[in-house]
Protein backbone atom coordinates (compact mmCIF):
# COMPACT_ATOMS: atom_id res chain seq x y z
CA UNK A 1 0.00 0.00 0.00
CA UNK A 2 1.58 3.40 -1.15
CA UNK A 3 1.20 6.93 0.58
CA UNK A 4 1.22 10.69 -1.08
CA UNK A 5 3.03 12.75 0.97
CA UNK A 6 3.88 16.83 -0.09
CA UNK A 7 7.33 18.00 0.58
CA UNK A 8 6.07 20.68 2.41
CA UNK A 9 4.76 17.30 4.94
CA UNK A 10 7.70 14.90 4.30
CA UNK A 11 10.24 18.18 5.79
CA UNK A 12 8.01 18.86 8.47
CA UNK A 13 8.15 15.38 9.58
CA UNK A 14 11.80 14.15 8.67
CA UNK A 15 13.79 17.24 7.98
CA UNK A 16 16.68 18.47 8.99
CA UNK A 17 17.29 21.83 10.60
CA UNK A 18 19.41 22.85 7.40
CA UNK A 19 16.47 21.41 4.91
CA UNK A 20 13.48 23.41 7.12
CA UNK A 21 15.68 26.12 7.14
CA UNK A 22 15.88 25.50 3.15
CA UNK A 23 12.51 24.83 2.46
CA UNK A 24 11.08 27.93 4.32
CA UNK A 25 12.96 30.24 2.71
CA UNK A 26 12.65 29.25 -1.09
CA UNK A 27 8.99 27.29 -0.67
CA UNK A 28 10.89 24.08 -2.55
CA UNK A 29 14.30 22.41 -3.07
CA UNK A 30 16.54 24.82 -4.68
CA UNK A 31 19.53 22.79 -3.44
CA UNK A 32 19.30 19.24 -5.22
CA UNK A 33 21.84 17.88 -2.53
CA UNK A 34 19.34 18.90 0.28
CA UNK A 35 16.45 17.23 -1.02
CA UNK A 36 18.39 13.53 -2.01
CA UNK A 37 19.58 13.47 1.79
CA UNK A 38 15.93 14.07 2.25
CA UNK A 39 15.13 11.07 0.19
CA UNK A 40 18.07 8.82 2.24
CA UNK A 41 15.70 9.19 5.49
CA UNK A 42 12.54 8.54 4.00
CA UNK A 43 14.14 5.53 2.13
CA UNK A 44 15.00 4.36 6.27
CA UNK A 45 11.45 4.55 6.78
CA UNK A 46 9.57 3.02 3.82
CA UNK A 47 10.51 0.81 1.50
CA UNK A 48 10.30 2.46 -1.57
CA UNK A 49 10.11 6.53 -2.49
CA UNK A 50 9.23 8.07 -5.85
CA UNK A 51 8.75 11.55 -6.82
CA UNK A 52 5.93 11.62 -9.03
CA UNK A 53 3.70 14.80 -10.56
CA UNK A 54 0.29 15.43 -8.49
CA UNK A 55 -1.89 17.97 -10.26
CA UNK A 56 0.93 21.12 -10.77
CA UNK A 57 3.70 19.68 -7.94
CA UNK A 58 5.54 16.79 -7.35
CA UNK A 59 5.09 14.85 -4.72
CA UNK A 60 6.69 11.79 -2.69
CA UNK A 61 4.71 8.24 -3.12
CA UNK A 62 5.69 6.58 -0.34
CA UNK A 63 6.29 2.90 -0.29
CA UNK A 64 5.31 0.30 2.57
CA UNK A 65 5.96 1.23 6.05
CA UNK A 66 9.14 -0.55 6.83
CA UNK A 67 9.10 -2.61 10.05
CA UNK A 68 11.86 -0.66 11.33
CA UNK A 69 13.91 1.72 10.60
CA UNK A 70 16.58 0.65 8.03
CA UNK A 71 20.55 1.84 7.80
CA UNK A 72 21.06 4.94 5.84
CA UNK A 73 21.98 4.08 2.37
CA UNK A 74 25.59 5.82 1.44
CA UNK A 75 25.73 6.13 -2.42
CA UNK A 76 28.56 7.73 -2.54
CA UNK A 77 31.34 6.22 -5.22
CA UNK A 78 34.12 5.88 -2.13
CA UNK A 79 34.08 6.28 1.33
CA UNK A 80 37.46 5.73 2.52
CA UNK A 81 38.84 2.23 0.99
CA UNK A 82 41.69 1.49 1.80
CA UNK A 83 42.91 2.75 4.76
CA UNK A 84 42.88 1.01 7.66
CA UNK A 85 38.74 0.44 8.34
CA UNK A 86 37.28 2.44 11.47
CA UNK A 87 34.05 1.62 9.73
CA UNK A 88 34.02 -1.98 9.01
CA UNK A 89 32.77 -2.11 5.88
CA UNK A 90 35.79 -0.33 4.65
CA UNK A 91 37.58 -3.40 5.13
CA UNK A 92 35.96 -5.05 2.04
CA UNK A 93 38.00 -4.34 -0.84
CA UNK A 94 40.90 -5.08 0.40
CA UNK A 95 39.83 -8.59 1.76
CA UNK A 96 38.21 -9.28 -1.58
CA UNK A 97 40.96 -8.58 -4.26
CA UNK A 98 43.68 -10.48 -1.41
CA UNK A 99 41.60 -13.26 -1.97
CA UNK A 100 41.16 -13.07 -5.22
CA UNK A 101 45.12 -12.23 -5.75
CA UNK A 102 45.45 -16.53 -5.01
CA UNK A 103 42.08 -17.78 -5.82
CA UNK A 104 39.68 -17.45 -9.00
CA UNK A 105 36.32 -17.73 -8.94
CA UNK A 106 35.87 -19.70 -11.77
CA UNK A 107 33.09 -21.62 -10.54
CA UNK A 108 29.65 -20.19 -9.56
CA UNK A 109 29.34 -19.30 -5.54
CA UNK A 110 26.72 -17.90 -3.50
CA UNK A 111 27.63 -15.05 -1.66
CA UNK A 112 27.53 -16.84 1.73
CA UNK A 113 29.94 -19.27 0.68
CA UNK A 114 32.30 -16.16 -0.43
CA UNK A 115 31.73 -14.44 2.74
CA UNK A 116 33.00 -17.42 4.14
CA UNK A 117 36.00 -18.45 1.89
CA UNK A 118 36.98 -14.70 1.88
CA UNK A 119 36.93 -14.40 5.76
CA UNK A 120 34.26 -12.03 6.27
CA UNK A 121 32.41 -14.87 8.49
CA UNK A 122 33.48 -17.74 10.77
CA UNK A 123 32.53 -21.72 9.83
CA UNK A 124 30.16 -21.25 12.48
CA UNK A 125 28.21 -18.52 10.69
CA UNK A 126 28.44 -20.38 7.49
CA UNK A 127 26.51 -23.33 9.15
CA UNK A 128 24.29 -21.08 10.48
CA UNK A 129 23.63 -18.86 7.76
CA UNK A 130 21.81 -22.47 5.94
CA UNK A 131 18.81 -22.11 9.25
CA UNK A 132 17.70 -19.37 6.65
CA UNK A 133 16.09 -21.72 4.23
CA UNK A 134 15.70 -24.98 7.03
CA UNK A 135 13.47 -24.87 9.98
CA UNK A 136 15.11 -27.82 10.54
CA UNK A 137 18.76 -26.30 10.20
CA UNK A 138 17.26 -23.19 12.74
CA UNK A 139 16.12 -25.86 15.59
CA UNK A 140 19.45 -27.79 15.62
CA UNK A 141 21.01 -24.21 15.83
CA UNK A 142 19.21 -23.22 18.68
CA UNK A 143 19.45 -26.21 20.42
CA UNK A 144 23.51 -26.43 20.46
CA UNK A 145 23.74 -22.47 21.65
CA UNK A 146 21.56 -23.42 24.58
CA UNK A 147 23.49 -26.71 25.52
CA UNK A 148 26.39 -23.57 25.09
CA UNK A 149 24.34 -21.48 27.61
CA UNK A 150 24.55 -18.78 24.55
CA UNK A 151 20.85 -18.24 24.86
CA UNK A 152 17.64 -19.28 26.80
CA UNK A 153 14.63 -20.49 26.11
CA UNK A 154 13.03 -17.12 26.66
CA UNK A 155 15.73 -15.25 24.33
CA UNK A 156 15.68 -18.32 21.09
CA UNK A 157 13.80 -15.93 19.13
CA UNK A 158 16.60 -13.98 18.32
CA UNK A 159 18.94 -16.35 16.66
CA UNK A 160 16.95 -15.84 13.03
CA UNK A 161 16.78 -12.26 13.63
CA UNK A 162 20.87 -12.46 14.11
CA UNK A 163 21.53 -14.70 11.47
CA UNK A 164 19.24 -13.21 8.59
CA UNK A 165 20.11 -9.48 10.01
CA UNK A 166 24.28 -10.12 9.26
CA UNK A 167 23.97 -12.59 6.32
CA UNK A 168 21.37 -9.84 4.66
CA UNK A 169 23.65 -6.70 5.35
CA UNK A 170 27.22 -8.46 4.75
CA UNK A 171 25.91 -9.79 1.32
CA UNK A 172 24.60 -5.99 0.60
CA UNK A 173 27.98 -4.75 1.78
CA UNK A 174 29.65 -7.43 -0.08
CA UNK A 175 27.88 -6.75 -3.52
CA UNK A 176 28.09 -3.38 -3.32
CA UNK A 177 31.51 -3.27 -2.97
CA UNK A 178 31.97 -5.68 -6.06
CA UNK A 179 30.33 -2.94 -8.34
CA UNK A 180 32.99 -0.34 -7.08
CA UNK A 181 35.98 -2.78 -8.04
CA UNK A 182 34.23 -3.76 -10.87
CA UNK A 183 33.55 0.20 -11.64
CA UNK A 184 36.91 0.58 -11.19
CA UNK A 185 38.28 -1.83 -13.73
CA UNK A 186 40.06 -4.54 -11.30
CA UNK A 187 37.73 -7.69 -11.38
CA UNK A 188 35.70 -9.25 -13.85
CA UNK A 189 32.32 -10.69 -12.32
CA UNK A 190 29.44 -12.47 -13.15
CA UNK A 191 26.02 -13.13 -11.71
CA UNK A 192 24.63 -16.62 -12.06
CA UNK A 193 21.08 -18.27 -11.52
CA UNK A 194 21.36 -21.87 -10.27
CA UNK A 195 18.44 -24.31 -9.67
CA UNK A 196 18.38 -27.10 -7.59
CA UNK A 197 16.22 -29.99 -9.10
CA UNK A 198 14.95 -33.51 -8.77
CA UNK A 199 16.99 -35.75 -11.25
CA UNK A 200 15.92 -39.44 -11.90
CA UNK A 201 19.30 -41.49 -12.34
CA UNK A 202 19.11 -45.09 -13.52
CA UNK A 203 21.21 -47.55 -10.38
CA UNK A 204 21.99 -51.43 -11.10
CA UNK A 205 22.04 -53.59 -8.30
CA UNK A 206 22.33 -57.08 -7.67
CA UNK A 207 18.93 -58.69 -6.27
CA UNK A 208 19.34 -62.10 -4.21
CA UNK A 209 15.42 -62.88 -5.09
CA UNK A 210 16.02 -62.69 -9.05
CA UNK A 211 19.71 -63.94 -9.01
CA UNK A 212 20.35 -61.03 -11.23
CA UNK A 213 21.18 -57.56 -11.89
CA UNK A 214 18.30 -54.90 -12.02
CA UNK A 215 18.25 -51.72 -12.92
CA UNK A 216 16.31 -49.45 -10.23
CA UNK A 217 15.37 -45.52 -10.94
CA UNK A 218 16.80 -43.37 -8.25
CA UNK A 219 15.59 -39.76 -7.18
CA UNK A 220 18.62 -37.18 -6.39
CA UNK A 221 18.93 -33.43 -6.79
CA UNK A 222 20.91 -31.41 -9.29
CA UNK A 223 22.10 -28.06 -9.70
CA UNK A 224 22.09 -26.53 -13.40
CA UNK A 225 22.48 -23.06 -14.54
CA UNK A 226 19.06 -21.50 -16.04
CA UNK A 227 18.68 -20.04 -19.26
CA UNK A 228 17.68 -16.29 -19.59
CA UNK A 229 14.21 -17.88 -20.69
CA UNK A 230 13.45 -19.71 -17.34
CA UNK A 231 14.99 -16.68 -15.55
CA UNK A 232 12.30 -14.61 -17.01
CA UNK A 233 9.31 -17.09 -16.34
CA UNK A 234 9.98 -17.83 -13.01
CA UNK A 235 9.99 -13.83 -12.31
CA UNK A 236 6.62 -13.86 -14.18
CA UNK A 237 5.43 -16.93 -12.27
CA UNK A 238 6.43 -14.76 -9.02
CA UNK A 239 4.88 -11.17 -9.71
CA UNK A 240 1.61 -12.83 -11.14
CA UNK A 241 1.52 -14.65 -7.54
CA UNK A 242 2.34 -11.95 -5.35
CA UNK A 243 -0.17 -10.16 -7.17
CA UNK A 244 -3.52 -12.72 -6.26
CA UNK A 245 -5.62 -11.06 -4.13
CA UNK A 246 -5.32 -13.32 -1.41
CA UNK A 247 -1.16 -12.57 -0.91
CA UNK A 248 -1.03 -8.92 -2.86
CA UNK A 249 -1.10 -7.62 1.44
CA UNK A 250 2.35 -9.33 1.40
CA UNK A 251 5.52 -7.33 1.48
CA UNK A 252 8.63 -8.52 0.62
CA UNK A 253 10.05 -8.44 3.39
CA UNK A 254 6.76 -10.85 4.99
CA UNK A 255 7.19 -13.50 2.19
CA UNK A 256 11.18 -13.62 2.92
CA UNK A 257 11.60 -13.06 6.75
CA UNK A 258 8.30 -14.20 8.14
CA UNK A 259 7.70 -17.50 7.42
CA UNK A 260 5.57 -19.12 10.13
CA UNK A 261 2.71 -16.64 9.38
CA UNK A 262 -0.15 -18.57 8.58
CA UNK A 263 -0.62 -16.37 5.02
CA UNK A 264 2.68 -16.93 4.01
CA UNK A 265 3.23 -20.27 4.54
CA UNK A 266 0.24 -20.34 1.89
CA UNK A 267 2.56 -18.29 -0.22
CA UNK A 268 4.87 -20.75 -0.43
CA UNK A 269 3.13 -23.83 -0.69
CA UNK A 270 1.91 -22.36 -3.91
CA UNK A 271 5.21 -20.73 -4.86
CA UNK A 272 6.88 -24.20 -4.69
CA UNK A 273 3.75 -26.37 -6.64
CA UNK A 274 4.61 -23.66 -9.70
CA UNK A 275 8.39 -23.75 -9.33
CA UNK A 276 7.91 -27.03 -9.82
CA UNK A 277 5.99 -27.26 -12.72
CA UNK A 278 8.58 -24.26 -14.87
CA UNK A 279 9.44 -25.84 -18.07
CA UNK A 280 12.43 -24.39 -20.62
CA UNK A 281 12.04 -23.57 -23.72
CA UNK A 282 11.70 -26.76 -24.99
CA UNK A 283 8.61 -27.89 -23.13
CA UNK A 284 10.76 -30.08 -20.42
CA UNK A 285 9.32 -29.69 -17.41
CA UNK A 286 12.50 -28.81 -14.79
CA UNK A 287 11.28 -30.27 -11.57
CA UNK A 288 12.66 -27.18 -9.98
CA UNK A 289 12.78 -27.45 -5.55
CA UNK A 290 14.86 -23.69 -5.49
CA UNK A 291 16.90 -20.84 -7.01
CA UNK A 292 19.88 -18.99 -6.19
CA UNK A 293 21.86 -16.11 -7.17
CA UNK A 294 25.70 -17.19 -7.58
CA UNK A 295 28.76 -15.47 -8.61
CA UNK A 296 32.06 -15.53 -10.69
CA UNK A 297 34.65 -13.41 -9.86
CA UNK A 298 38.22 -12.83 -11.88
CA UNK A 299 40.88 -10.38 -11.34
CA UNK A 300 41.46 -7.91 -14.27
CA UNK A 301 44.90 -8.53 -16.21
CA UNK A 302 47.47 -5.67 -14.54
CA UNK A 303 49.75 -4.99 -12.13
CA UNK A 304 49.16 -5.92 -8.22
CA UNK A 305 45.31 -4.79 -7.94
CA UNK A 306 45.70 -3.61 -4.67
CA UNK A 307 48.39 -1.40 -5.00
CA UNK A 308 46.20 0.27 -7.60
CA UNK A 309 43.31 0.78 -5.63
CA UNK A 310 45.55 2.19 -2.53
CA UNK A 311 46.64 4.59 -4.88
CA UNK A 312 43.31 5.57 -6.42
CA UNK A 313 42.54 6.47 -3.03
CA UNK A 314 45.36 8.56 -2.69
CA UNK A 315 45.56 7.25 1.08
CA UNK A 316 49.49 7.35 1.60
CA UNK A 317 49.21 6.12 5.14
CA UNK A 318 47.95 2.88 3.71
CA UNK A 319 50.32 2.75 0.91
CA UNK A 320 53.51 2.89 3.23
CA UNK A 321 52.17 0.33 5.54
CA UNK A 322 51.76 -1.51 2.59
CA UNK A 323 55.01 -1.37 0.45
CA UNK A 324 56.52 -1.98 4.03
CA UNK A 325 54.79 -4.93 5.24
CA UNK A 326 52.37 -6.56 2.41
CA UNK A 327 51.49 -9.26 5.06
CA UNK A 328 51.49 -6.52 7.99
CA UNK A 329 48.26 -4.52 6.41
CA UNK A 330 46.81 -7.63 5.22
CA UNK A 331 46.61 -8.47 9.21
CA UNK A 332 45.42 -5.42 10.50
CA UNK A 333 42.88 -4.90 7.91
CA UNK A 334 40.88 -7.94 8.30
CA UNK A 335 41.72 -6.99 12.15
CA UNK A 336 40.62 -3.61 12.33
CA UNK A 337 37.43 -4.89 10.05
CA UNK A 338 36.11 -7.89 11.98
CA UNK A 339 36.93 -5.16 15.49
CA UNK A 340 34.97 -2.52 14.21
CA UNK A 341 32.06 -4.59 12.71
CA UNK A 342 31.65 -6.52 16.30
CA UNK A 343 30.73 -2.70 17.98
CA UNK A 344 28.62 -1.99 15.02
CA UNK A 345 26.39 -4.69 14.95
CA UNK A 346 25.68 -4.33 18.86
CA UNK A 347 25.38 -0.77 18.41
CA UNK A 348 22.75 -1.10 15.60
CA UNK A 349 21.20 -3.97 18.52
CA UNK A 350 20.92 -1.14 21.00
CA UNK A 351 19.47 1.38 18.47
CA UNK A 352 16.56 -1.07 17.85
CA UNK A 353 16.26 -1.70 21.84
CA UNK A 354 16.01 1.92 22.59
CA UNK A 355 13.21 2.73 19.70
CA UNK A 356 10.85 0.06 20.78
CA UNK A 357 11.66 1.05 24.44
CA UNK A 358 10.87 4.34 23.55
CA UNK A 359 8.16 3.63 21.54
CA UNK A 360 6.46 1.62 24.27
CA UNK A 361 6.83 4.31 26.88
CA UNK A 362 4.66 6.34 24.24
CA UNK A 363 2.32 4.16 24.38
CA UNK A 364 2.00 3.77 28.31
CA UNK A 365 2.17 7.77 28.30
CA UNK A 366 -0.91 7.78 25.77
CA UNK A 367 -3.01 5.13 27.50
CA UNK A 368 -2.06 6.85 30.89
CA UNK A 369 -1.05 5.13 34.17
CA UNK A 370 1.81 3.13 35.16
CA UNK A 371 3.31 0.66 32.47
CA UNK A 372 1.95 -3.07 32.15
CA UNK A 373 3.61 -5.59 32.67
CA UNK A 374 5.39 -7.32 29.36
CA UNK A 375 4.62 -11.15 29.02
CA UNK A 376 6.34 -13.30 26.22
CA UNK A 377 3.74 -15.80 25.36
CA UNK A 378 4.49 -19.10 23.43
CA UNK A 379 2.12 -18.66 20.60
CA UNK A 380 3.95 -15.24 19.95
CA UNK A 381 5.39 -14.46 16.42
CA UNK A 382 9.40 -14.28 16.14
CA UNK A 383 8.85 -10.41 15.70
CA UNK A 384 6.39 -9.74 18.58
CA UNK A 385 8.99 -11.77 20.80
CA UNK A 386 11.54 -9.96 19.77
CA UNK A 387 9.81 -6.26 20.30
CA UNK A 388 9.09 -7.38 24.03
CA UNK A 389 12.30 -8.60 24.44
CA UNK A 390 13.58 -5.27 23.64
CA UNK A 391 11.02 -3.93 25.97
CA UNK A 392 12.30 -5.58 28.64
CA UNK A 393 16.01 -4.95 27.81
CA UNK A 394 16.90 -8.39 27.20
CA UNK A 395 17.25 -8.33 23.17
CA UNK A 396 21.26 -6.48 23.17
CA UNK A 397 22.68 -8.70 25.90
CA UNK A 398 21.64 -11.76 23.28
CA UNK A 399 22.43 -10.09 20.51
CA UNK A 400 26.00 -9.46 21.98
CA UNK A 401 26.24 -12.96 23.10
CA UNK A 402 25.15 -14.14 19.49
CA UNK A 403 28.06 -11.94 17.93
CA UNK A 404 30.75 -13.03 20.21
CA UNK A 405 29.77 -16.77 19.43
CA UNK A 406 29.35 -16.30 15.67
CA UNK A 407 32.23 -13.54 15.23
CA UNK A 408 36.32 -14.00 14.71
CA UNK A 409 38.12 -13.62 18.01
CA UNK A 410 41.40 -11.84 18.71
CA UNK A 411 43.71 -12.85 21.31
Amino acid sequence: MTTIMTKKEAVELFGSDDQKRHFAKYGKFKNKNLENALIKTLEQYHESVEIIKQGRAFVYELGEKRTEIAEREDKRKFNGEGQLPENYEQGFPIMILEYLMGNNVSQPKTTTNLLYEMGFITKEMYEASKSKYSQSVLYSEIDKLKKKDIIEEKTESIVYDYIDREIIRLTNHFMGYIKKLEDAKLIIHNKHTIGQVVAFKNKDRYSDKLNRMVTEVEEATEYIELTPFVVEKIARMRRELQNRPEFKHLTSTDIYRYRNKKDVQEYWKEHNELLYAITDENGQQLRLLMTFEAHTIFLQAGDNPIKRWLEKKANRGAIDLYNSDEVQYYLQNREKFHKSRDKYVVELAQRRQDKAQKDNNGLVDELGGKGKQVVINFDDTDWIKNQKLMYLGLYVEAYERLQNHYGFKFN
